[in-house]
């Protein structure tokens, strides 16, 4: 199950545009459930493709 909400937090982080940010809660509620904020931090923490996936752009 994992998986599958990594992989839906990392689509919408490829979605932030370059020179914008967003927040762990942000992304959280955007990938379907605003309490997984800690989720967040999980996912990117072991993001597997930093080149693709740009968890920078995720702030507190």
């Amino acid at each position: 199950m994992s998986g599958q909400v990594f992989d839906r937090i990392y689509d919408v982080v490829k979605q932030i545009p370059k020179g914008r940010v967003a927040t762990y809660g942000q992304v959280a509620a955007m990938a379907g459930n605003p309490r997984w904020a800690r989720v967040v931090g999980y996912a990117l923490h072991s993001n597997p493709d930093p080149e693709h996936i740009p968890c920078y752009r995720v702030v507190n």
